[in-house]
C-alpha cells in the first residue's frame, strides 16, 4: 500500500471517530433536553387541567425511559425499568383524576433523573475501566446534570457536602472530556463519590 493511501486511510477513520463521536454527545444533550421538555409540559398540563394532555406527556416520558433501560447494562436496566413502571401508574392516575398534588408528579419526576443520573454513571465508570477516557468523561457530565435535575424537581436544596463533591465532579468530567492529565486513583475516588451522592439522594426521596 502507497504513503498516500496509508494516510488516507488513516484520515477517514479518524474522521469517522471524531463524528462518531460527536454524535454520541449531540444524542446525549438531545435526550436531556426533551425529556425536561415532556416533564414540564406535563406539569403544566396537569396545573391547566388538562388532565388527558398530562397523561400523554407522561407516558411519553415512560416510553423514553424504557428506551434508555434497552440501552442500559444490566446494572442499569433495573432503575430505568422501575421509573418507567413508576411513569405509566402516575399517567393512569393523573387521567383518573386521582393525583390531588402537583408535588407527587415533582417527585416522581425527581426519581426519573436519578434513575438517569445511576445509569449515566455506570456507563462513566465502564468506559472508565475500558480506557474510554472522552466517553467516561461526557457519561460522568450527564450523570452530574441529571442529579442536578434531580435536585430542582424534588424541590431539595443541595447541602454543602453534597454540593462539593458535585462540583469536584463537574471538574472532573471536563478534565476526562478534554483528556487531561489524570491519576487513576483520583478518578476511582472521584467516581465512586459521584456514585454515592446519586445513590444517597435516591435514597432520601424514594416513596415512602
Amino acid at each position: 500500500m502507497s504513503r498516500f493511501k496509508i494516510y488516507f486511510v488513516a484520515a477517514v477513520a479518524t474522521l469517522f471517530v471524531a463524528v462518531n463521536l460527536s454524535s454520541m454527545v449531540f444524542a446525549a444533550a438531545e435526550s436531556q433536553s426533551s425529556i425536561e421538555q415532556t416533564f414540564r409540559k406535563a406539569k403544566q398540563d396537569y396545573l391547566d387541567k388538562n388532565m388527558n394532555s398530562a397523561a400523554q406527556q407522561i407516558k411519553k416520558g415512560s416510553s423514553f425511559m424504557k428506551a434508555q433501560a434497552e440501552k442500559a447494562s444490566d446494572k442499569g436496566k433495573e432503575t430505568l425499568n422501575a421509573s418507567a413502571t413508576e411513569l405509566e401508574k402516575l399517567a393512569g392516575d393523573v387521567k383518573k383524576g386521582t393525583v390531588t398534588s402537583v408535588k407527587k408528579i415533582e417527585e416522581t419526576f425527581a426519581r426519573a433523573y436519578v434513575a438517569l443520573a445511576s445509569d449515566s454513571h455506570i456507563k462513566s465508570t465502564e468506559s472508565w475501566a475500558e480506557k474510554q477516557t472522552e466517553k467516561a468523561g461526557d457519561a460522568l457530565d450527564s450523570a452530574n446534570k441529571y442529579l442536578e435535575r434531580s435536585f430542582d424537581w424534588a424541590g431539595q436544596k443541595i447541602e454543602t457536602g453534597t454540593k462539593d463533591a458535585m462540583k469536584k465532579s463537574n471538574e472532573l468530567s471536563q478534565k476526562l472530556k478534554k483528556k487531561g492529565s489524570v491519576l487513576a486513583e483520583d478518578v476511582g475516588k472521584g467516581l465512586k463519590n459521584a456514585g454515592d451522592e446519586i445513590e444517597k439522594f435516591g435514597k432520601k426521596i424514594s416513596p415512602k
